[in-house]
């Protein structure tokens, strides 16, 4: 059984890695997804910056 687990794990690990992979490589911008960051309002901006 202990072997049994061992291997779940690490096929579970692999699975997991794998499909991180093919889910950055189908989408054609995904720097944009990963790293797109929202446009920050100038007023949350100057109420953030004058507490």
């Amino acid at each position: 059984m202990k072997k049994f687990m061992n291997f779940v794990t690490k096929a579970s690990t692999a699975l997991a890695a794998l499909a991180l992979v093919v889910a950055t490589t189908s989408v054609s911008s995904a720097c944009y997804h990963w790293f797109a960051q929202p446009v920050e309002p100038e007023e949350l901006r100057n109420l953030v910056n004058n507490k």
